[in-house]
Order: C-alpha cells, then structure tokens, then sequence
C-alpha cells in the first residue's frame, strides 16, 4: 500500500473513531458531518470523500456492533450445551446484557434506516447473529418447520421489543422485571417448539 493509500485508510478510520466518541457522549440521533469533521479537524467536504451521510456513516458501527454481539452469543453457546432449551436460555441473556452493556451500538444496530435486513443487501455481520440465533432456535424444535426464519423473527422481535421497552423506560418495574419476563418468553417459545 503506498502512502496516499495508507494516509486515506488512516483519515477513514479517524472518522470512524470520531463518530463513536460522539455517539458515546450524544447517542447515534448527535451525530452530524459537521460533528465530526469538527472532531477531526477537518472540513465537512471531507467526511463526504468517504461518506455519503451520516447513515453510511454509522453502518461501520453497525457492523462492528453485529461482530461484537456475535461473540457473544457464541461464548453464551459454548458455555452453555446441556441442553438446546438452555443454550437459547444462555443466548437470550447473553442478547439482553449485550444491548445494555453496548446500548448505543445496539440502538444503532436495531435503528438506523437504509441498512436492508432480509434481502441480498443484508450486510454480513447481522446475517451471522440471524444464522446463529437459527440453528439455537431450531435445536429447540421438535420438528423444524418450512419457515424456520418466521419463527427465528418472531423470537427476536419479542426480545428486541422488551430491551426496547425497557430501554425506553416503559416496562413496569424496570429492567429487573423485564429480564425475568424474558425468562418467561423463552419458556413460552420452548414449550411452543416442543
């Protein structure tokens, strides 16, 4: 790679850095160009060379945020193989401290428009947790339906609903009772898939 290369990587990778540092103290809604152009002393023109908006912007930490989640999950699997039920008990949890210990990276991963999820455009990264949450989901089936992937949505949405309520403050008693609730939905899909 020579210099100009090097020096191009280098500044895209300033503003990646930079936009996390805003995300962190603003949340994903604070970021703008001109926030980070100003971050890393640049002019906004710049930021456009290598972005076209903020939402290209933040798909790297989109990505980033699927990557991390993905290592979660799988720890939460490998150390958790009694039994399926318990390996999706394990993911679960695993899912729920992910988006509360990473909550800005989860917003971001669950909220930014433009990034295409169950189609071809699908970035890699979320199709690596969905296959991942898959196989925990159908070791859990007595039989595997046609449509594996409808069951594979409608467990994620009701996770992904209660972390948002609870992120949202709008779950009555917090996010404690919120996670035993969580419990509770896994008990119900798992009695459900047989």
């Amino acid at each position: 790679m020579n210099r100009r290369e090097r020096h191009k990587q280098e500044l895209r990778q300033r503003i990646i850095a930079a936009t996390r540092e805003i995300v962190a103290k603003d949340g994903w809604q604070g970021v703008t160009i001109r926030k980070v152009a100003e971050q890393i002393e640049y002019s906004p023109p710049t930021i456009y060379e290598y972005f076209e908006n903020k939402d290209a912007l933040l798909v790297p930490l989109l990505k980033d945020g699927y990557r991390l989640l993905h290592l979660d999950l799988s720890k939460a699997i490998a150390d958790n193989r009694e039994t399926p039920q318990s390996t999706l008990y394990a993911v679960a949890k695993a899912y729920w401290a992910f988006a509360f210990r990473e909550r800005e990276l989860y917003e971001i991963m669950l909220g930014l428009g433009g990034v295409p999820f169950g189609t071809q455009e699908t970035p890699e990264e979320p199709m690596r947790v969905f296959y991942l949450l898959r196989d925990v989901v159908a070791a859990c089936m007595r039989e595997v339906p046609e449509d594996l992937d409808s069951e594979v949505d409608l467990f994620w949405s009701h996770l992904h609903g209660m972390i948002s309520l609870t992120i949202q403050g709008r779950m009555k008693g917090g996010a404690a009772r919120a996670e035993g609730l969580v419990d509770r939905i896994v008990a119900l899909y798992v009695k459900a898939w047989g």
